[in-house]
């Protein structure tokens, strides 16, 4: 049964990316996609090149910048070689992201397309110890070749949001069998634990481990003490210079951050924006925005070129430098959480112990932010319009920033503990190969 259900879904993904070929093109000619994508999701990962091929392999899977970025406290702790650590992710993001945090730690590639047959050609060429899925990357074909293989599948950080178990749910007959075929489920709260076995997992594979996001530790490298040097200099020439870092913005949002900025530049002529977009290549579209507005600014890759006025706007549109930068901040909201798209991670910004808001729509972050405003350590909007005041309130009372900021790093500590349970496990996995 489950075997006939696997040939229909081979064949329904088979049609949707033909259908979702016109996208691809549109993106490639419109948004500068690279065009070879296609042939880097069947041209298989980098040969292993071990002068110890007995030394087990592992291949975590990390779809996009948010699950590259949670399991880089997990690559820090496992402490493996270069030849022995493969990673892959999908977005075009997330692979620039990874290449550039892991490029001396691992061998990373695009994630195969979600074929069996090409799954176990990937699957054979790396020869793990056992495969890591991180949060809720469930594909049916990659799991099916690993099974064929004898290789473990783990489901790591897991959670399942309430849209996707709504979701789930309409296929338990088709995601029971699969998920009898990973034998591990190491989820983050009581809450994902509960609807994992709901919808088909054995309860004793099934571990509530905790976030890895809570275990974050951002890397102190000498290039990008010299980046925050050059945009702080920018950005906050006078130490009473006032900064309020947008992050991870979506569309729909920066019209109305715009505005707010605008507005608050009236009560504090100090004040500079660092506006981050969580897709770069929508910085020509937010620069029109920002003309429109006739506000000065600069993109991020324009500073290194010549000397510049400082900008009242700074447009960051390169990738793995936004969480160095929220360390200048005085103020910051996370984006993604005015318009319905889920909101994003709000840890980056308490490691640094900055006063955070967001908007209504945290749904990707649920547990997370709830459990920021249960301790009072972040500010919750409910629309636009409040921003303005929050803010304000914020920046005329530096003791109110410190506070919140200082709850917000608590919060951290408290949660943390996840990467070492989690190591736990993967290890018992990499002894057994060896």
């Amino acid at each position: 049964m489950f075997h006939t259900l696997l040939w229909t879904y081979s064949i329904l993904y088979t049609f949707l990316l033909i259908f979702y070929l016109p996208v691809f093109i549109y993106r490639v000619l419109v948004q500068g996609k690279d065009p070879n994508i296609f042939f880097k999701r069947i041209g298989g990962p980098p040969l292993r090149n071990s002068s110890d091929p007995a030394q087990p392999s592992l291949w975590i899977h990390a779809v996009s910048v948010g699950e590259v970025k949670a399991i880089e406290p997990l690559v820090e702790a496992l402490a493996l070689k270069r030849d022995q650590l493969f990673i892959s992710t999908i977005t075009d993001t997330g692979q620039n992201l990874a290449r550039s945090i892991f490029h001396d730690r691992a061998c990373v590639f695009y994630f195969p397309f979600d074929w069996k047959w090409i799954c176990r050609l990937y699957l054979r060429r790396v020869s793990p110890a056992c495969v890591l899925l991180a949060e809720t990357e469930i594909w049916p074909g990659f799991i099916s070749a690993a099974e064929s293989l004898d290789i473990p599948v783990l489901l790591i950080n897991g959670r399942i949001s309430d849209h996707s178990f709504r979701s789930y749910r309409r296929i338990r007959f088709f995601l029971r069998p699969l998920l009898h075929r990973i034998s591990h489920f190491c989820v983050q709260t009581r809450q994902d634990r509960d609807r994992i076995i709901e919808l088909g997992a054995a309860l004793s594979r099934v571990h509530q481990l905790g976030n890895l996001k809570y275990d974050y530790q951002l890397a102190q490298l000498p290039e990008k003490t010299q980046m925050l040097q050059v945009i702080q200099a920018v950005l906050k020439p006078d130490p009473d210079d006032l900064l309020w870092i947008c992050g991870s913005t979506r569309e729909g949002e920066e019209q109305t951050l715009l505005e707010v900025f605008q507005s608050l530049s009236k009560e504090f002529p100090s004040l500079r924006l660092l506006l981050a977009p969580r897709h770069p290549h929508r910085v020509d579209e937010i620069a029109r925005l920002v003309e429109a507005c006739q506000i000065s600014y600069l993109r991020r890759s324009e500073l290194n070129s010549q000397q510049h006025d400082p900008p009242k706007i700074l447009l960051l549109d390169t990738i793995g430098e936004l969480a160095y930068l929220y360390q200048l901040a005085d103020v910051v909201f996370v984006g993604g959480s005015l318009v319905p798209t889920g909101g994003h991670n709000i840890i980056e910004v308490a490691y640094f112990s900055k006063p955070i808001l967001f908007g209504p729509h945290m749904e990707n972050f649920k547990e997370i932010s709830n459990a920021f405003l249960e301790s009072d350590a972040a500010l919750q909007v409910h629309s636009g319009e409040e921003l303005p005041g929050k803010i304000s309130e914020l920046l005329r009372n530096p003791a109110a920033r410190e506070a919140l900021g200082h709850k917000a790093r608590q919060v951290i500590g408290h949660n943390q503990g996840a990467v070492g349970r989690t190591l736990e496990i993967v290890q018992e996995y990499l002894r057994a190969q060896r």
